[in-house]
């Protein structure tokens, strides 16, 4: 040994550089597999919960021998036309009727879903005034109505209000991010209108008051949609029911179902956006098919609201007997359940 020591060895500053670089671009790599990874697993989940729930719609027909109505009254007098005091009161979703099928029969029995009406459980528009196990009854959060990739604020879809005006946020509904699919043309409940030819025109598989029988989706049901998602941005909607069954404001009959006519799924944010299908998936949406399948619909898919029979473009006045079925797109297409036309692979 001479005393003298080695020299240590030690990164220069440019490897150093070199060796960060790396680092990020590997980084940047694995980043979007991993987002990738999540978002795939986030959507088969959202297919099961699809999945779910066409077992449960075809349970309840069963039973029923029709599916569901998308909303409406367990007496079915009090949607006498003759009548029309009941206009401004709640009225059962689809996705309250379907509790039990669901494994939800405590929430069903505590809401008294099957029992008596929505405007019995929570009376009037006093939220005030509910009683507190039915009103924790209807915010309670249901894992199946939930679509894992909308990773929204609040469990209660605030963007809304419920029943009235400046209702308090503490007492609305646990949000659903599924809607039924109502097809062609106005979703909302009007006794005065029951024989005008816009109302023959409930086409898709999600009637109000009166659910819709199997034999009746005369274009297949693995051709027609029954459910489909819809986003927070899109305000999304309520699994319990409607506050106002005359309306299609927010929180009128668009908390229930949608429209695929005059509404392109992920719609743009512009007049009445809140009664289009829409996720969060990239790309497009999950809907379920009337036999319970489960199908991925890309935002691209043909979309044309058509013509009228006399060859002018149709309009939300438009009957369903004046429109000429054979120039309306594949979208529109899936979400009649009797239109006719082929709607070939989508």
């Amino acid at each position: 040994m001479n005393g003298t020591r080695s020299p240590t060895a030690a990164f220069t500053i440019i490897e150093l550089l070199v060796v960060v670089a790396i680092i990020g671009v590997l980084v940047g790599m694995l980043l979007p597999a991993v987002q990738n990874a999540r978002e795939a697993s986030r959507r088969a989940s959202c297919v099961n919960n699809l999945k779910q729930m066409g077992l449960a719609f075809h349970s309840y027909a069963d039973s029923n021998r029709r599916f569901p109505a998308s909303y409406g009254w367990n007496d079915p007098a009090i949607a006498d036309p003759a009548g029309s005091s009941w206009i401004y009161k709640k009225a059962w979703g689809w996705g309250a009727w379907l509790l039990p099928q669901l494994e939800e029969q405590g929430l069903a029995d505590t809401l008294g879903v099957c029992t008596r009406e929505f405007d019995e459980a929570l009376p009037g528009n006093n939220s005030a005034d509910w009683p507190a196990a039915e009103l924790a009854a209807m915010q309670t959060p249901i894992s199946t109505y939930l679509c894992p990739s909308d990773v929204s604020p609040s469990l209660i879809n605030t963007a809304a209000d419920f029943c009235h005006s400046n209702g308090p946020d503490s007492h609305k509904p646990a949000k659903s991010n599924y809607a039924g699919v109502f097809g062609y043309q106005f979703p909302n409940f009007y006794p005065w209108y029951l024989w005008h030819p816009w109302y023959a025109a409930q086409q898709g598989t999600c009637h109000w008051q009166t659910g819709v029988k199997l034999k009746d989706v005369t274009d297949g049901l693995s051709k027609t949609f029954l459910v489909g998602e819809r986003g927070w941005s899109h305000q999304a909607a309520y699994w319990v029911g409607v506050g106002a069954v005359h309306d299609e404001d927010e929180w009128g009959a668009p908390k229930a179902v949608g429209r695929n006519f005059l509404f392109k799924l992920n719609a743009p944010l512009v007049d009445r956006y809140y009664q289009a299908f829409s996720s969060m998936h990239p790309g497009g949406g999950n809907f379920l098919l009337s036999d319970g399948g489960v199908r991925f619909v890309d935002d691209a898919i043909n979309f044309a609201d058509g013509f009228q029979t006399d060859g002018s473009p149709s309009g939300w006045w438009t009957s369903w007997a004046d429109l000429d079925k054979s120039t309306i797109g594949i979208y529109q297409r899936l979400g009649c359940r009797n239109d006719g036309q082929p709607v070939g692979s989508f």
